[in-house]
């Protein structure tokens, strides 16, 4: 009787094991919107990226998203600006609805070297990067396929369908927004408002409105050295406080 017992013991066991297992792979479908925590922007693109799977989506215009997932997955929502938020996948199969509410990431860019090799923009942005590595490092399809073979034997494959689909709009789209933002960052380290308030003795609507008359250029706080833009901003503020309607021009 033993043997027989023992037989349906591990008979048991290996079906539980299977069912548990069918249950696991069974995939789930996690879709909703992904907007400001007001609900009042929607956010395009953002980014889905499913942390087990390496899977990753983008939001549309409407800022609905759909990816596949499977229980126990962490789908991790991020949009350029904004703080990441995550979902656990719960459901063992069908739809599981998320709708994302990102809160806007407080800017923190002080005038100071943080530690002897990088200061505050440049760990800041090499925290986004790390963050948005995965949709950065994707390749974006070109007009022309070099990576076929016509029968003709030129070597070219013309995919204008390829290269207009939607997933490669939105990967340029998203590549432009993270370029811009990269840009505005940098301009609000160099030129913070902390940083012209010390040079000029600005303060409140004053500051605003001279920095709104008088902001560099990217190009020009890119190969300005600290001294010269201090110098930049002074004779600003001087004609600025003597009539705010003259301006200088910024190469000036």
């Amino acid at each position: 009787m033993k043997p027989i017992r023992l037989y349906l013991v591990t008979l048991l066991l290996t079906l539980t094991g299977r069912a548990a297992m069918a249950q696991t792979e069974t995939p789930v479908t996690l879709r909703g919107q992904v907007t400001s925590f007001d609900g009042k922007l929607v956010l395009y693109p953002a980014t889905i990226r499913n942390k087990n799977t390496g899977a990753r989506v983008f939001s549309d215009q409407g800022g609905y998203y759909r990816i596949s997932a499977r229980q126990g997955d962490e789908i991790v929502v991020s949009f350029i600006g904004y703080v990441s938020d995550s979902v656990k996948v719960i459901n063992l199969a069908g739809t599981q609805v998320a709708n994302i509410r990102l809160n806007a990431r407080e800017r923190f860019l002080p005038q100071v070297e943080v530690s002897g090799k990088w200061n505050a923009y440049q760990l800041d942005s090499l925290a986004r990067y790390e963050e948005f590595k995965p949709f950065l490092e994707a390749k974006e399809q070109t007009l022309v396929n070099t990576e076929k073979r016509s029968q003709g034997g030129f070597g070219l494959v013309f995919s204008p369908f390829t290269r207009g689909s939607r997933e490669q709009k939105d990967l340029r789209k998203f590549k432009k927004l993270y370029e811009e933002n990269e840009r505005q960052q940098f301009m609000d380290y160099r030129y913070s408002k902390s940083f012209v308030s010390t040079v000029t003795g600005l303060k409140g609507d004053s500051l605003m409105r001279f920095t709104q008359a008088y902001t560099p250029s990217y190009e020009m706080l890119r190969t300005i050295n600290q001294e010269d833009l201090i110098m930049w901003i002074s004779v600003r503020a001087k004609q600025w406080r003597q009539n705010p309607a003259v301006r200088i021009k910024e190469n000036d």
